[in-house]
């Protein structure tokens, strides 16, 4: 998943990826080693994930691409490009609002996606909404 915060990668994961381990930074305390770590014990073990991220850089994105690669997974890589109009009102819908400021910085740093960074395929979904309309 790769998308700035409120872009759908949750909403879209739980929808879409029902039967996958999901690893998110956030779950060993941003802590990237034990997200690493993780990540290459699912894989030795042959199970699909999902990793729910933000996954900004290109950098970011290629420590989970090599690692695949590594254990010769398919690499799919689902973009979450949503305008900043929707992010907005996503954040103004929030009980507990993430601050616009964070996400204009996520909006700055954000690198696009390309194929060529090593996915077998990469989906872009443009101003995500599940199907229930949120």
């Amino acid at each position: 998943m790769i998308g700035v915060a409120l872009s759908g990668k949750t909403t879209y994961r739980e929808v879409n990826f029902t039967n996958h381990e999901v690893i998110a930074l956030s779950y060993s305390d941003n802590n990237r080693n034990e997200e690493m770590r993780v990540i290459e014990e699912y894989l030795k073990e042959g199970k699909n994930i999902v990793v729910d991220d933000t996954n900004l850089t290109r950098k970011i994105r290629q420590m989970h691409i090599d690692l695949a690669k590594k254990y010769s997974a398919k690499i799919i890589g689902i973009f979450m490009n949503t305008s900043s109009n929707l992010l907005h009102q996503r954040q103004l819908r929030r009980h507990n609002p993430f601050p616009l400021v964070a996400i204009n910085k996520q909006l700055k740093e954000l690198e696009t996606p390309l194929k060529e960074e090593g996915f077998d395929s990469l989906i872009v979904k443009k101003d995500y909404v599940q199907p229930n309309g949120t």
